[in-house]
């Protein structure tokens, strides 16, 4: 029986739940109505020396969205979302350099928002799905010291947040960490709390994680001449308890999908739960699991021949 047992278990490895790696989208549109001085292009996101690189620079584009008619821009810059994964309630970390730097107009921010706007996202902003947004960490009036930890509830009504002081976050990589379960959202920033908030209306749907550059507006007058900026996203992961569902260390760029009209208008798939797998998963394991089997079963004839 140990023989059967260590045959087993050498054949049929436990899932690594880290392994668990959805596909992000690269935007390929304008920005929004309260954000609309860059296009938002694929080729400015990449991934390079293990990090998610987000690059702004000064450029003339062309662009459009569905809320926002075709015009030219001066400046270009990356948005990338998750794809598909959505999830509800856990642990966002991930371990970031913001790209900009003190008043240069640069507005990087990490974000979540409601999962009915996962599918129309990547060609433009829906305000009948926008009613649901977790700041994690966002850069505001160009202000690096500083990092706005924020909600906004049902188109704004509910505003609750915070801001925290930290060294120059264009500077220096910190660890950002959010905290999510019902009614209650708790922001850290290098393992220190920084924000708390308690309230019935904090988000409790499925959301997804979304990290860009905004150029201007909420980042006051842009100075050309500190551009480009660079963006680097260290790792992503998401965990619920024990399980890590979501990780992304950016050691490849093939998970980044560029967004098209074959791509913008996909349904997102259903949560999974922890132990869970995805089709594409389980047929990457389906010719070991054969092969464990197969070799399981030998050792049980084997065993019974000799008896």
């Amino acid at each position: 029986m140990r023989f059967f047992l260590f045959i087993a278990l050498m054949c049929c490895p436990a899932v690594s739940q880290t392994a668990i790696n959805p596909h992000w989208i690269a935007f390929s549109r304008a920005g929004a109505p309260n954000s609309n001085l860059q296009c938002f292009r694929p080729g400015n996101v990449s991934v390079s020396d293990g990090s998610l690189v987000i690059t702004t620079k000064a450029e003339n584009a062309s662009c459009s969205s569905f809320d926002l008619r075709p015009a030219k821009y001066k400046y270009t810059s990356g948005f990338v979302a998750m794809r598909t994964f959505n999830f509800l309630y856990g642990t966002v970390e991930f371990r970031a350099k913001f790209g900009g730097g003190s008043k240069t107009g640069a507005w990087p921010i990490v974000w979540m928002e409601d999962a009915s706007c996962q599918a129309s996202d990547p060609t433009g902003t829906d305000d009948h799905c926008n009613g649901q947004e977790i700041d994690i960490a966002e850069i505001l009036s160009s202000d690096f010291t500083h990092v706005n930890q924020q909600i906004h509830i049902n188109d704004f009504k509910f505003n609750d947040g915070c801001t925290a002081a930290t060294t120059d976050t264009s500077q220096n990589f910190h660890l950002y960490k959010l905290v999510w379960s019902p009614g209650s959202l708790v922001f850290s920033i290098d393992g220190a709390v920084t924000c708390s908030i308690a309230k019935d209306y904090v988000p409790h749907s499925p959301m997804y994680v979304k990290v860009n550059t905004f150029v201007g507006n909420a980042a006051g007058p842009i100075k050309d001449d500190s551009l480009p900026w660079t963006t680097l996203i260290d790792y992503i992961k998401v965990t619920q308890g024990p399980f890590v569902v979501f990780s992304d260390d950016f050691d490849s760029a093939s998970a980044i999908q560029a967004a098209s009209a074959a791509t913008v208008n996909v349904l997102p798939a259903p949560r999974r739960g922890p132990l869970q797998m995805s089709p594409s998963r389980l047929y990457r394991w389906l010719p070991a699991m054969i092969l464990s089997m197969a070799l399981v079963a030998a050792v049980v004839i084997y065993l019974q021949m000799g008896m």
